[in-house]
């Protein structure tokens, strides 16, 4: 995950628009996302300007990021509103794949989860590349087979042990593929003072 610090950047005029633009050409580039620490402009203004340049147009309308059928979105924008006490931790979805055997692999692209929209698979491959369609707070685990909920407890354990941690501030800006990068599903809850505006992206 790219990390973009602006602390020793002095402030340009059309700085809005010029990150807005790196970020989007950086998310096209390396396909997994970047986080902006320190930016030298109003953070809220930069947290739209970069999301209308990334995706779809921006609304004012953002969603609590523990609901259902955040994953169905090509990008998720988070912007920090306060400072964090704990780490958020993001892991990419390749570093998860290494981890798991051929068997559960099969098992996560079986469409025998039950989401919010109905059954589908966890993991689904499009263009060469393996994406996951995960939330663990959002799959009804009533119905599966032991082995299956062993998997996810498992998939969940590896994106703890094997993704980055990173502390995020007040105004800093999270803009995450949704399908090439994970996180860990305590990690955007707005409880215990962690608080931020979030927005899903259908990407252009």
């Amino acid at each position: 995950m790219k990390i973009i610090d602006f602390q020793n950047e002095k402030t340009q005029k059309n700085y809005v628009s010029v990150i807005s633009t790196s970020i989007s050409r950086n998310l096209n580039q390396d396909n997994f996302g970047c986080i902006l620490k320190n930016t030298p402009v109003d953070s809220f203004d930069l947290f739209k300007s970069i999301c209308d340049e990334v995706g779809s147009p921006i609304t004012e309308q953002y969603f609590d990021s523990g609901t259902s059928d955040s994953y169905m979105h090509d990008v998720i924008a988070h912007l920090c509103l306060t400072n964090e006490t704990k780490q958020t931790v993001l892991c990419k979805v390749d570093q998860i794949l290494a981890r798991l055997t051929e068997i559960e692999i099969d098992i996560l692209r079986s469409p025998i989860f039950e989401f919010s929209s109905g059954r589908a698979a966890v993991l689904t491959q499009h263009e060469g590349y393996y994406q996951l369609r995960y939330n663990g707070e959002n799959i009804n685990t009533t119905t599966l087979l032991h082995i299956a909920k062993d998997i996810l407890k498992k998939l969940e354990d590896i994106i703890v042990e094997a993704g980055e941690q990173f502390v995020l501030n007040q105004g800093d800006c999270l803009v995450i593929n949704n399908h090439r990068v994970v996180y860990s599903k305590t990690n955007f809850s707005n409880t215990g003072g962690r608080l931020f505006k979030s927005v899903r992206l259908y990407q252009k």
